[in-house]
């Protein structure tokens, strides 16, 4: 497995602009971001899966989705994923207004939602925001640091993205 997002504690702000989002950030065995880029370069090469692994005080649940891309920068990074199995519910692919699975990247500096309300800077981060989210791991540690889990918005202790390539 990679991965490709990892928070553990409130040390590194994921508060970030585009190019932060774009390059990477953190340091790779603490918070970490790989980067947008680095993320399409990666899947565009290959198939991959993405697992996410989430700690809240009801302990750890992941999810995986048996497939995961991230689309170039000219597509502003938007992310495409099928195929769920996990032990919560499919967030990515929600049916409501705040599903993941299609949406463009925003950041504070780059506000890509279908209707135009900044997300990021309403909940304080860069992601795949529709009318918002139903995670927001890359939210403020110690506010809106979120994974909803069987339906209810839960804050988060820890959690990683991992992805790896399918055989």
């Amino acid at each position: 497995w990679i991965v490709i997002q990892q928070r553990i504690d409130g040390s590194t702000d994921f508060y970030q602009n585009w190019n932060a989002y774009k390059s990477g950030f953190g340091t790779y065995h603490g918070n970490f971001w790989l980067g947008l880029e680095k993320m399409h370069q990666l899947t565009a090469s290959a198939d991959y899966r993405l697992r996410f692994e989430v700690q809240s005080s009801d302990g750890w649940v992941s999810d995986e989705y048996d497939h995961f891309k991230i689309n170039s920068e000219i597509k502003k990074y938007s992310l495409s994923v099928s195929g769920y199995w996990g032990a919560n519910n499919d967030i990515l692919n929600s049916n409501d207004n705040n599903h993941h699975n299609g949406m463009k990247f925003s950041t504070f500096d780059q506000i890509n939602t279908p209707n135009g309300f900044d997300c990021a800077s309403t909940h304080l981060a860069g992601n795949w925001f529709n009318y918002c989210f139903n995670q927001n791991v890359n939210g403020r540690y110690d506010v809106s640091f979120k994974y909803i889990f069987n339906k209810t918005r839960t804050r988060c202790s820890a959690c990683r993205m991992l992805i790896k390539k399918n055989l």
